[in-house]
């Protein structure tokens, strides 16, 4: 009997942060457009510009890490039970784990080129707010494949 409210507490624990990833992850996905519009045309970067790229960073940090930690757990008990529902619903999460990569990284080198770049370099924040925008595109798509997957099958399913 009370091992299986742990379990319960623990399903529910999973699903709560399952939740908090998700909508970190669209949060993410709108605040990379900020920077991005904010590095648009090269200028150096004002203070309020400066902590735009620092907190858009955070955030996306925070989403990933999120996913990084309830995947052990996703892996031991969710995995197979979303193939068995939906072998494509599978296949979608393990290409949103690629994609997820790709948002970091992306997020990493613009971040860097922006917070980098020489005062005259308007060209390298130029590349920084592309960057941002491609990680922003990827993160929708990233999000959209994990509403996706978690309408079909998620902790507690």
């Amino acid at each position: 009997m009370m091992d299986r409210h742990f379990e319960d507490c623990s399903v529910t624990a999973l699903r709560l942060l399952e939740t908090v990833h998700g909508h970190l992850g669209v949060l993410a996905a709108v605040a990379l457009l900020h920077p991005a519009i904010l590095l648009r045309k090269g200028r150096p970067l004002s203070t309020g510009a400066r902590l735009s790229v620092v907190l858009t960073s955070a955030l996306v940090v925070l989403a990933f890490a999120t996913g990084l930690y309830i995947y052990p757990d996703y892996r031991s008990s969710v995995r197979a039970g979303l193939f068995h529902a939906d072998p494509t619903a599978g296949l979608l999460f393990e290409t949103k784990e690629h994609l997820a990569y790709g948002v970091i990284a992306t997020t990493f080198g613009a971040a860097a080129c922006a917070l980098l770049a020489p005062r005259k370099s308007h060209a390298l924040r130029r590349a920084a707010a592309l960057a941002f925008a491609v990680g922003a595109a990827l993160c929708i798509i990233t999000v959209a494949m994990g509403s996706y997957v978690a309408a079909v099958h998620g902790f507690g399913s």
